[in-house]
């Protein structure tokens, strides 16, 4: 098929076989694409008009999720026969990557006979998950138990109607009782790990804030995301010169304070339930180590 215009090749396959970005992207480097009868690897090679291409979709091997080694209690806060709401404690990974083959809350997941999901059923070794937390970010994650809900949810969340809340405990005076932090937001990836503001290049992210706190050195932060991105959170409060306690990515360097991760807890949830479309909210308190980080910042000084 030929392009209509002048683009690049990544943009040129999205467009002319219906499919992401993304998706073109991954089957241009695979070596799915060519161009002329000419095999291209590059997403940015520029095509024209006059060129033909040829879209061979690259069949990939399914990823079989392995059992984990070790089984822990999840912390359900709701369970019904299409979702579970679970408070996800802080150093869990939420599902498998590079590192992390079998110590996710997906590789839990698999032990509860709850979790109606097939291996030919799981995109990207991530079923049931349609929104994640960090794995040293404490609370809340709806997790789908069947891919009708699956699908249902991952709506809500492109649509909006989906609602999640944290409290951050983050280093500074926050001068203001309510703010929005309006920042594009670009993906961190292997080489660059952290996500940066880039006006040009990021994607839109919107974050909201109350204070509800503050001692002068330290301030406690209710954040309310309108968009979802990778370390939205995390990214915006650094950026405006409030970096969340015990964020090593982000944060200080060298802090005095043992820390086990950034002081972020995902304490509200609020979703459509997928069956009955009923609003639902969830709450979950702060764990230990964030009441820890709280005492230490807040109790006088003798």
């Amino acid at each position: 098929m030929k392009p209509i215009d002048s683009s690049r090749l990544d943009v040129a396959v999205a467009s002319l076989f219906n499919i992401s970005r993304s998706q073109a992207q991954k089957a241009i480097k695979n070596g799915g694409v060519s161009v002329d009868s000419k095999v291209i690897t590059s997403p940015s090679f520029a095509v024209s008009s006059e060129m033909d291409i040829v879209f061979t979709p690259v069949k990939e091997e399914q990823k079989v999720l392995e059992k984990p080694d070790e089984i822990i209690e999840l912390d359900y806060v709701y369970k019904d026969e299409d979702i579970a709401i679970i408070n996800k404690p802080r150093g869990l990974v939420v599902h498998p990557a590079p590192g992390h083959k079998n110590d996710t809350l997906v590789n839990q997941l698999l032990e509860d006979e709850s979790f109606a999901f097939k291996d030919d059923e799981s995109e990207n070794n991530r079923p049931g998950i349609v929104h994640r937390i960090d794995k040293d970010t404490s609370g809340l994650i709806a997790v789908a138990l069947n891919p009708e809900a699956e699908m249902i949810l991952g709506q809500e969340v492109r649509e909006g109607d989906f609602h999640r809340e944290y409290l951050a405990l983050v280093y500074g005076s926050v001068p203001d009782r309510f703010f929005r932090v309006d920042a594009p937001l670009t993906r961190p990836n292997h080489t660059v790990r952290k996500a940066l503001v880039d006006i040009y290049k990021g994607r839109d992210a919107i974050t909201h804030f109350v204070t509800l706190a503050n001692n002068g050195k330290v301030s406690l932060l209710k954040c309310s995301l309108e968009t979802g991105r990778t370390h939205q959170i995390r990214a915006h409060l650094n950026y405006i010169g409030f970096p969340i306690v015990g964020d090593s990515l982000y944060g200080r360097k060298n802090e005095k304070v043992a820390l086990k991760g950034q002081a972020l807890h995902a304490f509200s949830l609020s979703l459509l339930h997928p069956r009955t479309l009923q609003r639902m909210t969830f709450y979950a308190p702060i764990d230990d180590y964030f009441k820890e980080m709280l005492r230490y910042f807040y109790q006088e000084k003798k």
